[in-house]
């Protein structure tokens, strides 16, 4: 190697590792300021409970929970991640190596169990990031459309940290053969995977070998620190800043547990105050910076979330509204709140471009706002913690209470949920009609029992449950099912009101606040602790939101008290008769006042194949999925087909979010498709247990004349828990409504 040699390589390194590590620096504490620029979170929230908080971020990272449903490429990040750990010890060698070609780490140089750890951690990761970059290569297809993943997705970030971690992992194997051929080199013990690669070199001079190991480590460092550049310039780029960010982004996580920001939803908060609609003396300046409508009302935690955005597009994936080519991906979402985060003026807030509207190129359009189900798919597959639906509702905030844009289908419903309380706008009245057909009396609190303390359970019929006609059929079914196993209950009549959840999922704070408030009220003087909900989305809103309110109960999904009663042997279901599921959810009644078959049905042999769909609000953010299915497998003859997705990865049926009153003016019906996936099954029902996917699923058959039967789990059980033993073939002869 040539003397002047030595001083040029020591210069370039010298030089890139003080513009990486400054570049590096800088960007670190722009983070910092900008992040800490943002709205306060409620005082305490996001840093509770940290030693909790720290070992759920460990699990989370380490132990790669969120990625575990596809656990090949959880395997080959986990195998890059651990890479990059401990090969960051490697570019301190490297340094030293272009000084002195004999430099070792002290301590650790000459170590076996470091050595063989690096060696074995740099294969693992070649093997890992190859997997990776095969798997980014299989999914990004140009042929594949908006079905990758990857559809949108700034590939050209990605590919770059990709072919760093290979071009790094390469150098270091490479590296260390070469040094294993140094004159005085240790013994092969410290080389035990890499020798062989250094006798390629076998016989070459000393200056020769050491001219290698001078060039392979400046060309480490020059990777590793030119990759400090590009991230250093480029703060949008989630796929590199994750490595760093997803540990504060987790850490803050809504749930001390770092789990999915699913179930309840937060209240406004303005300037770190929860906003309370009832105080007299709130001014009226705050509802105008109620929610998100540019980027300087995005808390700090929100601007730390979005900037960790990796871009991996699981988010996308998931979403029935991006499956069913509606404008809406949660990534583009996440991605637009970003790049304005990044984007902002050094100007009066008066002059910030509003995040949803067409005046902004990063703006987010008016018809992906609304074409959110809020089933929360994303949320809980997300890899680093972003809070997909709590961004939709804040943005939905703005657009409602400060700026009164959204869709005019929302007029009547907050309307009826102002006058009538109940989005359908019927009378309060008529809360009890759906009763009407029993043929025993349904106890009404105030009326026929003085106290809940009266009655095991109250039960809170809902909107869907009073007005609708396939929700009346499951609360018939569930209240005979109750009588007969000698369960006592009774409802509220008409001093229920709707729980609010259509009012809070479209951004209507105030009005689901008024309904919260007077719903507690009715609750806690009528003293209940026990209410069973045949409703998913009133499961979430009682058991999730009303705490802040006052009311704190023990709320039951009807398919877990069904599950309990069944286990207890207080309902004994036999087989279910030729015709429980003909007829479809609409002719229920017909069959019968209590929602059951009549007798002397004919009866052969065989099963009943049905599958069923998990309403998004009970599966995955109740995360209540065994219990209809417990019931289901208690029923003799009833063979369970899944769909593809189901339990906590249900697809979603449309009707979250406000969408049950809202028209689908693009793309695929997403009950359609879901539909769909159903009757791939071969089923001959579709079984249920919310109202809203009922109505939805219900809608999908009829549109299509479908032969295939929808019925909540209430009414198939009540078909198989009379005296009707026999089993029976069955071929459906259901239309829907």
């Amino acid at each position: 190697m040539s003397p002047a040699v030595g001083p040029v390589f020591a210069a370039a390194a010298l030089a890139a590792t003080a513009i990486g590590w400054t570049l590096l620096v800088y960007r670190v504490a722009v983070f910092a300021r900008h992040f800490a620029a943002g709205q306060p979170e409620l005082p305490g929230g996001r840093r509770d409970r940290p030693w909790r908080r720290t070992g759920a971020t460990a699990a989370q990272v380490f132990g790669h929970r969120q990625m575990a449903r596809r656990p090949f490429i959880a395997a080959a990040h986990w195998l890059t991640m651990m890479s990059f750990f401990v090969l960051v010890t490697t570019l301190i060698a490297a340094t030293g190596q272009v000084f002195d070609p004999h430099f070792e780490l002290p301590l650790l140089g000459r170590w076996v169990p470091y050595a063989w750890t690096v060696e074995a951690l740099a294969w693992l990761g070649l093997a890992g990031i190859g997997a990776l970059i095969a798997v980014r290569g299989a999914a990004s297809r140009r042929s594949l459309g908006r079905r990758s993943r990857f559809f949108g997705s700034h590939q050209w970030r990605a590919r770059y940290v990709e072919a760093t971690i290979l071009a790094v992992v390469v150098l270091v194997l490479w590296l260390r053969g070469v040094e294993s051929q140094l004159p005085g080199a240790p013994g092969a013990a410290l080389f035990p995977t890499t020798a062989w690669i250094g006798r390629v070199h076998a016989g070459a001079a000393p200056e020769a070998l050491e001219w290698w190991v001078r060039s392979l480590a400046l060309a480490k460092l020059l990777v590793s620190y030119a990759w400090m550049v590009v991230v250093g310039l480029t703060p949008t780029m989630g796929v590199a800043w994750h490595r760093f960010l997803a540990f504060a982004t987790l850490w803050t996580a809504k749930r001390p547990d770092a789990s999915p920001a699913l179930g309840g939803l937060d209240g406004v908060v303005v300037d770190g105050r929860a906003i309370d609609f009832a105080d007299p003396d709130l001014p009226e300046t705050v509802f105008e910076r109620l929610g998100v409508g540019a980027s300087t009302d995005l808390t700090w935690r929100d601007r730390l979330a979005v900037t960790t955005c990796t871009e991996c597009g699981r988010c996308q994936a998931v979403c029935p509204a991006w499956a069913t080519d509606k404008p809406l991906s949660p990534k583009a979402l996440v991605g637009a709140l970003r790049d304005q985060v990044w984007a902002e003026r050094q100007a009066h807030d008066a002059d910030r471009p509003p995040l949803v509207g067409p005046s902004a190129p990063d703006a987010i359009s008016q018809e992906a706002l609304w074409a959110c189900t809020t089933c929360g798919a994303c949320v809980d597959i997300c890899p680093v913690g972003i809070e997909h639906v709590d961004h939709v509702i804040d943005l939905r905030r703005r657009q409602v209470l400060g700026l009164a844009e959204f869709p005019a289908e929302l007029d009547g419903v907050f309307r009826n949920l102002e006058r009538r309380k109940n989005p359908w706008g019927m009378l309060p009245k008529k809360r009890l009609d759906w009763a009407a057909p029993l043929s025993f009396d349904v106890p009404v609190l105030g009326v026929d029992v003085a106290s809940l303390g009266e009655v095991d359970y109250l039960y809170w019929v809902g909107c869907a449950g009073a007005f609708d006609e396939r929700g009346a059929a499951t609360a018939r079914a569930f209240a005979t099912l109750l009588h007969q196993a000698g369960v006592s209950f009774a409802v509220l009549g008409s001093a229920e009101c709707c729980t609010g959840d259509p009012a809070r999922r479209a951004g209507n704070e105030p009005v689901f606040a008024e309904l919260a408030a007077a719903n507690v009220a009715t609750l806690n003087a009528a003293g209940a602790t026990k209410i069973v909900v045949t409703c998913a989305h009133c499961l979430n809103s009682l058991g999730s939101e009303y705490g802040p309110f006052g009311g704190r109960y023990q709320v039951l999904h009807h398919t877990e008290l069904l599950a309990e009663l069944i286990a207890a042997g207080r309902l004994r279901p036999g087989d279910l008769p030729c015709d429980a599921v003909g007829g479809g959810v609409g002719a229920g009644a017909a069959r019968g006042a209590d929602g059951g078959a009549p007798a002397g049905v004919e009866t052969g042999a065989g099963p009943v194949v049905v599958t069923y769909q998990d309403p998004c609000y009970l599966s995955r953010h109740g995360g209540v999925t065994s219990a209809p299915r417990a019931v289901l497998g208690a029923i003799g003859n009833l063979e369970l087909r899944e769909m593809r997705c189901h339990g906590r990865d249900s697809g979603c049926c449309g009707a979250g979010g406000a969408r049950m009153w809202l028209e689908e003016t693009q793309g695929t019906r997403i009950n359609a498709r879901r539909f769909g996936e159903a009757t791939a099954t071969g089923a001959s029902a579709v079984a249920t247990a919310c109202p809203f996917c009922s109505t939805m699923m219900g809608d999908a058959a009829a549109a299509e004349a479908s032969s295939v039967a929808v019925q909540d789990v209430a009414q198939l059980l009540l078909a198989a828990a009379g005296d009707r033993t026999a089993s029976c073939n069955y071929v459906g002869t259901a239309r829907g409504r």
